[in-house]
């Protein structure tokens, strides 16, 4: 049988204990090379004699681990750190017996450490990942937060600006109206119009603005923009666009799919106060290369559309990174920016089920990638318009809105285009309605979210009684739509705000596109 001597001098010659005997004052009388290279000496020899006081990297570490040796004769696994030659850190746990004279005095400390460095590290590396975690889940929490009450905000102003929108446009259509008002009223239009579209960048954002996705190559989307986005930059700002070598096939809406494209690159052209380069370019990338923020989870799709905006611009310090998709947040000047350009491109993205990243540092430019689930294969079809609709003379149409203001703009436009309108101010209304004259009514108008059912559940009921019922619906944000198939031949949607024209000519389109007495619309109350 082996005895615990000769074990413990094959754990001292085969270098697992880094052994070490030093007197009180700190020189170092034996120690083994696994001692010596922590301290960063090349071998025992060279380490031996030397005074190791200056190995602690705070003296109180030294002084604390003496007392306790003093006091407890023994200490066992004592955390410290010490620093090499070279001046290194390295975390050790050490162990020690003290010696003592005849007058019990202690005059020298024996024993071993072990190097705990790459451990330590480790845990540091696992602490800050867990604090940027957090950091994330708070961000992605706020920015719900602020989602929620922008998009609150959004739906209540647009119902307004409808309103405004559609008493403007019946004024300056009113033949008792002189030019000089007429042109006042002009201005009236295009402000609401400009109101309009914060509105609506802040629902992209909250992610309730009424989304119809299609199958989209991001390629085509890319370079159809490419003419436009070379006249929206400076002359000394160079514009390349490169399509994936594949199609980049996503379900995207594409109106906002290009309004992302173009708010990403404007970003990156005022990031530019000289010349310099913006370079947007697509390609399908595996999801499995790809580190999505701790906000999306994982991803259940095996590629990805990778949309990249590039620029070397002026860059992005960290904390301003922070709040890059935050509504009204900015880096720009006073008038030079909304700050609403971002948080709309974060808001399509998520809704369409992608993600964005940044990269950016201050002086190094920026990278904004938009990554979306790629299609396997496109059945995307070019549908035919049926164009406009006939004259609307006889028709009835059922209006169902329960905010007063809309209503009645609504009700005015389509009767002054010759349409017969029967109001319901909510669903408990427009059923009698219905009932009373469901042979008669050939166009349900109805708003998607209402005090006592949802628009979609309403139609559900309505279409059930009469298939052939054409339905519009319209909102300013669609959280009660999502289940509902608006592609369906006799279902429209028009997005808060709007002009009465615009609510003619979608009602009108969607009576031309025929009767289909045998079909029925599958709609899914919210």
């Amino acid at each position: 049988m082996i005895d615990a001597a000769v074990r413990y001098q094959e754990l001292v010659d085969g270098g697992l204990l880094a052994v070490f005997d030093s007197t009180i004052e700190g020189r170092l009388r034996s120690c083994n090379d696994a001692f010596a290279r922590i301290l960063g000496y090349p071998s025992a020899s060279e380490a031996i004699g030397r005074d190791v006081t200056g190995c602690y990297a705070d003296l109180k570490d030294r002084a604390l681990f003496l007392e306790r040796v003093r006091s407890d004769r023994l200490v066992d696994g004592m955390h410290g750190r010490l620093r090499t030659v070279a001046g290194e850190i390295r975390y050790v746990l050490l162990t020690g017996i003290g010696e003592f004279d005849g007058s019990d005095r202690l005059v020298a400390v024996r024993g071993y450490i072990i190097d705990i460095t790459d451990g330590i590290h480790a845990q540091l590396r696992l602490q800050r990942r867990e604090r940027e975690l957090e950091e994330r889940l708070a961000q992605a929490q706020k920015l719900e937060t602020i989602g929620r009450l922008a998009g609150g905000v959004a739906h209540d102003f647009n119902n307004l600006l409808t309103a405004i929108l559609g008493y403007a446009e019946l004024l300056a259509g009113s033949p008792r109206v002189g030019d000089a008002e007429r042109a006042d009223i002009e201005e009236i239009r295009r402000a609401g119009q400009r109101a309009a579209s914060l509105t609506q960048q802040l629902l992209a954002f909250s992610r309730r603005q009424m989304l119809i996705p299609k199958e989209v190559d991001v390629n085509g989307v890319v370079m159809n923009l490419r003419s436009m986005l070379t006249r929206l930059i400076r002359e000394d700002i160079t514009l390349t666009c490169e399509a994936a070598p594949e199609p980049a096939i996503a379900c995207v809406d594409p109106t906002q799919l290009e309004q992302v494209v173009m708010n990403l690159v404007l970003n990156a052209r005022d990031a530019l106060p000289s010349a310099g380069w913006i370079r947007v370019d697509v390609a399908c990338v595996s999801a499995a290369s790809v580190r999505p923020p701790a906000d999306v989870g994982p991803l259940d799709c095996e590629m990805l559309v990778r949309l990249r905006v590039s620029d070397n611009g002026v860059g992005i310090a960290p904390e301003a990174q922070r709040h890059l998709f935050e509504p009204f947040f900015t880096t720009k000047g006073v008038g030079q920016g909304t700050g609403l350009g971002l948080a709309s491109v974060y808001g399509v993205v998520r809704q369409s089920n992608g993600f964005v990243t940044v990269d950016s540092a201050p002086g190094a430019g920026s990278t904004f990638v938009v990554y979306l689930p790629l299609v396997a294969t496109s059945s995307t079809s070019a549908g035919a318009n049926p164009g406009a609709g006939s004259n609307g003379g006889a028709t009835t149409v059922l209006l169902v809105e329960d905010e007063p203001a809309v209503r009645t703009i609504v009700a005015a436009g389509l009767r002054r285009h010759g349409f017969r309108v029967l109001e319901a101010e909510g669903p408990s209304a427009a059923w009698p309605l219905f009932d009373a004259h469901r042979d008669e009514i050939e166009v349900l108008v109805t708003d998607v979210v209402m005090p006592e059912t949802s628009g979609p559940a309403l139609a559900q009921r309505l279409v059930g009684a009469r298939p052939d019922l054409r339905v519009l619906f319209i909102s300013g944000y669609a959280d009660a739509l999502r289940p509902l198939d608006i592609g369906h031949p006799l279902v429209s949607f028009l997005g808060k705000p709007f002009e009465a024209s615009a609510l003619v000519a979608t009602v009108r389109e969607l009576l031309a596109r025929g009767p289909q007495p045998h079909t029925r619309t599958t709609m899914a109350a919210s």
